[in-house]
């Protein structure tokens, strides 16, 4: 996960490099973002990619349901994303439904080294989000969907688990690198794409499974590719605003989206023709970042990890 938050650092940057601009006033938007010429480099075995999100054959998983659900205590970190200290007094907030709403099913308080203690399910898609006092602007909301633990074994505990939190000098820094002014009313998203062999608990600096040669688009509410829209990509870790698509790291950062019910595709070409390899679907709110990682053969950014299938 630490690699999805370095893109979205990036993310805060979005902007004028060859991921896609933004719309700019008509035109065909989808062009813009989707036109890569190298064959996608992914992993893609049992899945054939397919022309829109609608009429591809997505892949399902055969969980199993005495592994799912369950009320554990989750041993955790918020760690700064910069410099991989403890964060004290930051919010930790659980959606079990994996459905952002006014009300959290837990929420908790890291203490002064960063440790929080939570309680959530396994096998089962969590939504996160980790805040500090507003008033007091040292970070910036995080979110992340999809977050699924494994089973610990009976009567055991989810261990070695960890929230990150963005600081906002951060935030403010990254955007230099890419020169591009973020919108406080719009908001950030950024992720890693994976193909079909990516287990999600690997660990992010795994460079097994990620995909070389994607690209991202985003489409609000409506099903409209917001005009505002910026993607990135990143080359060893680093944004680049010159990068076309995803590198070897797969990393990718949108910037300057709505904010609402958010659908993100990404796309390859496979054989010579431009294949939609998967999606996924988050919430996001103005002035905060989103991570959302994307999986070859899932078309709402849901994987389990293989423990937790039958």
């Amino acid at each position: 996960m630490r690699a999805a938050l370095v893109l979205f650092l990036v993310a805060c940057g979005g902007g004028g490099g060859g991921g896609g601009g933004g719309g700019g006033g008509g035109g065909d938007l989808f062009g813009e973002f989707i036109d890569v010429s190298v064959e996608v480099k992914a992993d893609l075995t049992g899945f054939t990619p397919g022309d829109d999100i609608e009429t591809t054959a997505w892949l399902t998983q055969s969980v199993d349901p005495a592994l799912q659900g369950g009320d554990y205590d989750i041993f955790a970190f918020v760690e700064d994303f910069e410099s991989g200290s403890g964060v004290d007094k930051a919010d930790v907030s659980l959606w079990h439904s994996n459905v952002f709403g006014p009300t959290a099913d837990v929420t908790a308080v890291s203490d002064a080294a960063g440790d929080v203690v939570v309680n959530g399910p396994a096998c089962q898609p969590v939504l996160y989000q980790v805040t500090t006092d507003p008033v007091l602007d040292e970070t910036k909301t995080t979110f992340k969907p999809n977050q699924i633990y494994p089973h610990p074994g009976e009567g055991g505990a989810i261990d070695g688990a960890y929230f990150t939190s963005v600081s906002t000098l951060t935030y403010k820094l990254i955007p230099g690198i890419l020169g591009v002014v973020v919108d406080p009313d719009l908001a950030i998203i950024a992720g890693t794409a994976y193909d079909i062999t990516r287990d999600p608990t690997w660990p992010s600096d795994d460079p097994a499974g990620k995909i070389e040669g994607a690209q991202i688009v985003v489409y609000d509410s409506a099903g409209n590719i917001p005009e505002t829209l910026q993607v990135n990509y990143f080359i060893e870790d680093f944004p680049d605003r010159d990068q076309p698509h995803t590198s070897a790291d797969g990393l990718w950062v949108a910037s300057n989206v709505p904010p609402g019910d958010l659908r993100v595709e990404m796309w390859g070409r496979v054989d010579g023709e431009l294949k939609l390899l998967g999606a996924t679907e988050l919430f996001s709110e103005a002035n905060s970042i989103n991570i959302a990682n994307v999986y070859a053969g899932y078309s709402d950014g849901v994987k389990y990890p293989t423990s937790c299938e039958q």
